[in-house]
């Protein structure tokens, strides 16, 4: 392929005024010349023409994507050669492989130095990194795959060799400045393509590789990385290797298990300490460092230990001192990752300087360690500070387990920890003004502190206590402040920052404390001095700690109701603090309410909390939408509420509550929309947000036994029914309405089941007229929950039958009508739907119908669909009809005559007589296969095979196989080559093929792929 060809596919590849199909053309063409056999060479002559000194921006960019092509090319074609012979079987080579082998060797040696004087030539300078990467990479690669490692040679040995040989002799600073650049980027990615599966070694290869890496490392840092180090420093045009000799000196630690008194000797570790505070090499020096701190594993490796620690403290200390002076700047650029270093240092190092040589030389320098990070923790700086909270959260864990001297010796730094994060988390005075990007990461930041409150102080039961008795002594300090009149604008931000720091751990509050606690709420639930910001983490701190009020009912009535009360307010003073919370699903008063009453329902049943809650719930339905007020999904939240309360007391003491509750909803919609109006949006949304209110109470309120009257919300609705027929007929076409309206008649259903009948079927003809107007399937739904909980008696089967008969005929003209199952997806599964639960809970239904083979006909249809979820639900209705034959077919004999199964009897009769006589099951056999060929979407693959292999085990093995003989006999299937299916026959038989289901789905979807090739174009016997 001429290099012009390639140049102008290159340049269609990314020129931004190609289309899509120009540059999919010409990412071809590149592709396929990377496999071509004259790649390698047409890249190399490429990249040896000189750059050249070119000023026109189009010609630069076409020249550096050229060279970058090419510089990919070379490294694509020796990171996937494979070789012709087995290298494994050296000693067995043949003469004519080991003569294939040494030409082979010698052609590769070739290249890797016409690389290697690229990679080092007078353009060198100027080639982009990408490019020289990708040339190195090659090198890399062609040593790895040819070098043989002997006891004299080594992969450095090679590497010198090729700088003996390369064209451009050492006779300037410039030359040697490239050379070492080579070497170091060669160096560097030698060990790492080792681990790159990308790069196509055999297995035993590959060991190898890894063997003349460990071998060399030492090599390498104790002599070749410290000579190129001190050219460096020699001479002050190579400044710019110092980051490629830190990135070198990492990829060696990292793949060449090199020991720490070997990197301690290179010096290169008190390198890279020093280059931490260079802002050009400092990534690269905590790389190093990280990469030194894995390295250590065991006891013996305590002097690199000490060491890495002693280098942290002092670069601490010169942090410190440069952030007190006048120029901070000069260190802000390397805080992050020296906290981020430290503290995975601290993490690894934790259990050997806790455990080891503490009264030794060691002791000080740990205490002085711990200082480091905590002085890093205590930065003003969020992102900084978070990045050592795991270090002091394992920190804690680990010390937590010692005895009570090492306890008290480091609880010091936890303490002092404690009181950094809660001043770090008190809201600065200038909050109001921050960002909105700022006030976000301050929230995340606090609730990420939470997290380390609450480990911190959980690690044992007594540092537990501590912390709740001292954060709750701080707020009580607060509070005689304000009682002393000493309240200014700086007191609310620290009472809130201790409650906040309480809240964390207010589920470790001891259940029997009645003198710290109740204090605590009463000084929360004062009205003065108070603050929204306050407010509301009362609020939260109240939700956490339900389980005291639950122990203590007697305080919910003082107390929880003033402070619940102050964080539904929508009225900040001039001082407040705006909260997403407030106009979010995540309202704090909403939530802690939520928690409160799910744990304290039964003690709140009182005028006073009722009262008020259906009071909070009358003002925020009937607060302007999109306009201050609570959310809907918070207003929810209170409904949930009021059904806590109500669920335990008896259904007569709760209807007046739950009639009050529903009646607001009701007044409220009728007087905002005296006319209904489906076409009107928002009166759409308002029913919207009433029905899922009403699906609340009606999932929320559990069934009782023994009640006077009938359950609450079935006496609302009843109540409320002419309303909601209203609805439903002028909504009734509005599928979200109907959703949730419907959802809430299914929620009923299940809740109560039987007692809801008599509302069922003064409903069942409003049902029924909608779903033929509509063709709804939410409708079905209703209908589905009917059946499931109607009685057994004969009338009530007749009418239940009746219902099914219409729906399925109104369906199967509506799905007829539309010419195509893919156009009625959501009816088809709400049918599909209510016949799988009549099968399985009234199979009488099925039977007395006389619908079942209309519905089998639709299956049939349905297993063509190109909609997956019609195809899911097609084939999961199919399985179920599979289980309730054979459900018969493994019952004993003497249970079948007992006649509590006549149902199920009667429906395993209708299908073996629809199945086996008139041979449904044969074309819903094929058209099952059909669809595993590619009638259905692919991703049903799995499923349908799990149909097929279910034949066998609800319908026998033998019946299973003669189906499918029968099949591959048919015309349809003869194209497919006998051997095709006669392996086919033979493999799927197999009883270890039948009770695998992966192996079945293998074995169908490649029998489907040759069915699919032999009958393309050809007329199937599903036509």
């Amino acid at each position: 392929m001429e290099v012009s060809v390639v140049a102008e596919a290159i340049n269609q590849l990314y020129n931004p005024l190609s289309s899509p199909k120009i540059r999919r053309r010409a990412d071809s063409l590149l592709q396929r010349f990377q496999r071509s056999p004259e790649a390698a060479q047409t890249a190399l002559r490429v990249l040896q023409a000189p750059i050249p000194a070119e000023t026109n921006p189009t010609i630069t960019a076409q020249l550096k994507a050229e060279r970058a092509f090419a510089a990919s090319t070379l490294y694509f074609t020796v990171a996937t050669y494979v070789r012709k012979y087995k290298l494994e079987d050296v000693a067995n080579w043949t003469p004519e492989e080991r003569l294939q082998h040494e030409m082979l060797t010698q052609e590769f040696v070739v290249l890797c130095q016409q690389v290697w004087d690229i990679l080092t030539g007078p353009s060198a300078a100027a080639e982009e990194f990408n490019v020289q990467t990708h040339l190195a990479l090659t090198v890399a690669v062609i040593l790895l795959r040819f070098h043989e490692q002997h006891n004299e040679s080594s992969v450095v040995a090679a590497v010198e060799w090729l700088v003996s040989n390369q064209q451009r002799p050492m006779t300037d600073d410039l030359a040697c400045n490239v050379t070492n650049f080579a070497i170091l980027l060669t160096l560097k990615v030698i060990p790492e393509e080792v681990d790159n599966k990308r790069v196509k070694f055999f297995k035993i290869r590959r060991a190898a590789c890894e063997m003349m890496v460990q071998q060399a490392a030492a090599n390498v840092v104790q002599n070749v990385l410290p000579s190129i180090a001190s050219a460096i420093d020699a001479n002050e045009d190579q400044s710019r290797l110092r980051g490629l000799l830190l990135q070198c000196f990492s990829s060696w630690i990292e793949y060449g298990s090199i020991t720490p008194a070997l990197l301690l000797e290179s010096g290169l570790l008190n390198r890279a300490f020093g280059e931490t505070l260079h802002r050009p090499f400092s990534n690269e020096a905590f790389s190093v460092i990280r990469e030194a701190v894995r390295a250590c594993k065991n006891d013996s490796h305590l002097p690199m230990m000490v060491f890495v620690m002693k280098e942290f403290v002092n670069l601490g200390k010169h942090i410190r001192e440069q952030l007190a002076s006048p120029t901070p700047e000069r260190v802000a650029f390397c805080l992050k990752n020296c906290a981020t270093a430290i503290s995975e240092c601290g993490q690894a190092f934790i259990k050997y300087f806790v455990d080891y040589d503490r009264d030794g030389t060691t002791g000080p320098l740990v205490f002085e360690f711990l200082e480091t990070i905590l002085a890093f923790t205590a930065l003003n700086h969020l992102e900084i500070s978070n990045e050592t909270m795991e270090f002091w959260i394992d920190f804690r864990v680990y010390i937590s387990g010692k005895h009570e001297e090492r306890m008290y010796e480091f609880e010091i730094f936890i303490s002092r920890l404690l009181n950094i994060l809660v001043e770090r988390t008190q809201y600065p005075r200038d909050y109001k003004s921050f960002s909105a990007v700022a006030k976000e990461q301050f929230g995340v930041y606090r609730n990420d502190v939470r997290c380390v409150f609450r480990a911190l102080a959980t690690a044992s039961a007594a540092s537990e206590d501590r912390f709740i008795v001292d954060a709750i002594y701080a707020i009580f300090h607060q509070y005689e402040l304000a009682d002393a009149g000493q309240v200014d604008d700086t007191w609310w931000r620290k009472t809130e920052v201790y409650v906040h720091a309480l809240s964390a751990l207010s589920k470790s509050i001891r259940q029997e404390d009645t003198s710290l606690v109740p204090r605590l709420f009463e000084y929360l639930s004062r009205d003065q001095p108070n603050h929204f910001a306050l407010s509301r983490t009362a609020s939260i701190l109240l939700g956490v700690a339900s389980h005291w009020f639950a122990r203590n009912p007697s305080y919910i009535d003082l107390y929880a109701l003033k402070i619940l009360s102050r964080s539904f307010g929508v009225v900040d003073g001039p001082q407040s603090i705006p909260y997403r919370g407030r106009s979010e699903e995540d309202h704090v008063g909403a939530v802690a309410l939520r928690k409160l009453t799910s744990l304290c329902g039964t003690h709140m049943f009182t005028p006073m909390w009722l009262e008020a809650l259906v009071q909070l719930y009358r003002v925020s339905l009937s607060a302007p939408r999109k306009k201050a007020g609570l959310v809907d999904s918070s207003v929810a939240l209170i409904v949930e509420s009021v059904a806590n309360i109500v669920a335990n007391v008896p259904y007569k003491d709760a209807f007046p509550v739950i009639d009050q509750l529903c009646s607001i909803m009701f007044e409220d919609f009728v007087s905002r929309y005296g006319t209904l109006n489906p076409d009107d949006d928002d009166s759409i949304e308002f029913l919207s947000v009433i029905l899922d209110h009403l699906h609340v109470l009606v999932t929320r309120i559990p069934p009782q036994i023994n009640q006077e009257v009938p359950h609450p919300m079935l006496q609302v609705l009843q109540k409320q029914w002419g309303l909601l027929e209203g609805i439903l007929r002028a909504y009734g076409a509005n599928e979200d309405v109907m959703e949730k309206f419907c959802g809430m008649l299914v929620g009923l259903l299940e809740t109560i089941r039987f007692e809801a009948l008599d509302l069922a079927s003064a409903i069942m003809s409003n049902l029924l007229e909608q779903f033929a107007r509509t063709y709804d399937g939410n409708f079905l739904r209703v209908i589905k929950g009917v059946i499931m909980c109607a009685g057994d008696d004969e009338e009530t089967m007749a009418s239940l039958t009746r219902v099914f008969v219409i729906v399925v005929e109104t369906s199967l003209s509506k799905i007829a009508a539309a010419g195509s199952v893919d156009e009625c997806p959501v009816l088809i599964m709400a049918l599909f739907d209510l016949v799988a639960a009549c099968g399985e809970f009234r199979p009488m239904i099925l039977v007395q119908s006389h619908q079942f083979e209309s519905l089998l006909a639709l299956i049939l249809h349905a297993l063509k669909a190109q909609s997956p979820d019609v195809g899911s639900a097609t084939l999961s209705l199919l399985k179920e009809i599979g289980s309730w034959y054979g459900e018969v077919q493994r019952t004993p004999h003497h249970l079948l005559q007992s006649g509590e199964l006549e149902g199920k009897v009667r429906l395993h009769q209708l299908i073996q007589t629809l199945f086996f006589e008139r041979d449904v099951q044969y074309h819903l056999l094929v058209a099952l296969f059909h669809a595993a060929g590619g009638a259905m979407p692919q991703t049903l693959l799995e499923t349908i095979a799990e149909v097929i292999r279910s034949c066998w085990t609800y319908f026998g093995r033998r019946r299973s196989e003669e189906l499918i003989m029968r099949m591959l006999s048919d015309d349809g299937f003869m194209q497919v080559p006998q051997r095709t299916r006669g392996e086919f026959v033979s493999t799927i038989s197999k009883q270890d093929c039948i009770d695998n289901s992966r192996k079945f789905r293998r074995v169908l979807s490649t029998f489907c792929d040759h069915f699919k090739k032999c009958t393309s174009g050809t007329p199937s016997v599903m036509s």
